[in-house]
């Protein structure tokens, strides 16, 4: 149910994003508590990817505090703290490096091809998490023995 919850919620809420650059916090507040629910049920939470989770607002409240022009949307940042949550601790610098790369490729399509100045990010994220979570459910993920799977 955990990792059912997450990805109706994510294509739920990538689609509004693409659409029409959007992210509505009572969508993304109702999947923070059903995640949080599901995960606690089903014993999947782990309280490293709360800090995980903490860290980053720390972090994107001060990039946004000493930069307040810099184009990042509240949305997106918000989404990536549910995502940490939902990843395993070790995954998340995987789904960092992922998404920052996805991120890139489709903003410099965005700007180049098809000449627009915004660009929905959460889906770029979005598939960041289903290519991590791949990996990480694969023979290939280079951790298993340490994590004990």
């Amino acid at each position: 149910m955990f990792e059912i919850i997450f990805y109706l919620f994510s294509s739920i809420l990538a689609y509004l994003d693409y659409k029409k650059f959007i992210v509505p916090n009572k969508i993304l507040f109702i999947f923070l508590i059903m995640l949080l629910i599901s995960g606690l049920l089903e014993n999947k939470l782990n309280i490293i990817s709360f800090y995980i989770s903490f860290a980053l607002l720390i972090f994107f409240s001060t990039l946004l505090i000493l930069k307040p022009k810099l184009i990042l949307g509240g949305g997106d940042i918000k989404y990536m703290m549910i995502v940490s949550i939902f990843l395993q601790p070790i995954l998340f610098p995987f789904f960092m490096i992922i998404t920052g790369l996805m991120q890139s490729l489709y903003l410099i399509y965005v700007q180049i091809v098809q000449k627009k100045r915004k660009a929905a990010m959460l889906p770029a994220m979005f598939i960041s998490v289903l290519i991590s979570n791949l990996f990480y459910h694969s023979s290939f993920f280079p951790f298993q023995k340490i994590i004990g799977q």
